[in-house]
């Protein structure tokens, strides 16, 4: 059985990130890599407080035929002053459609899938750039236990 799509309203939180350009041929070298520059400037510097997972925000829509804008970040205890790898800034709240994904990240394409057609048969409005928040780790807990939250930040349809 599928997880279940659901509405829920999510609260705005600080976020220090690293944004860059990928494809979909690139996309799965390119996260791994940023990931790992994210979290090695966070654990090396001792200004810098986690408080939650790491997330993915994607800032353009992605493309087969070229290149798009995404971002990497973690939710911070307080604003950056400054950095030189890492920017920080507020990662809005608001309503967002969201379901956890179970499993292998080349599964996530079928769970989007089930958002996109869930939009459509709600009626709902997309309203920002979707999120995958990456609950744990393939270094450590196995393939088929994975957990990803997406995240579409959405404007509900009025019933």
């Amino acid at each position: 059985m599928s997880p279940e799509i659901t509405l829920e309203t999510v609260p705005s939180q600080v976020v220090a990130g690293i944004v860059f350009t990928t494809t979909m041929a690139t996309l799965p070298a390119d996260m791994t890599r940023t990931i790992r520059t994210l979290l090695e400037q966070v654990h090396s510097d001792s200004a810098i407080t986690a408080i939650g997972p790491v997330i993915a925000v994607y800032l353009e829509e992605m493309r087969a035929d070229g290149p798009w804008k995404c971002e990497i970040c973690i939710p911070v205890a307080q604003p950056l002053l400054e950095h030189p790898v890492l920017t920080t800034h507020e990662l809005p709240g608001g309503r967002v459609a969201t379901v956890t994904h179970h499993g292998s990240y080349d599964g996530l394409k079928d769970t989007y899938n089930r958002i996109f057609t869930w939009f459509t048969a709600y009626g709902h409005t997309y309203a920002g750039a979707p999120r995958e928040i990456y609950l744990n780790s393939p270094d450590d807990v196995d393939t088929d236990d994975l957990l990803t939250r997406i995240e579409f930040p959405v404007i509900p349809a009025e019933r």
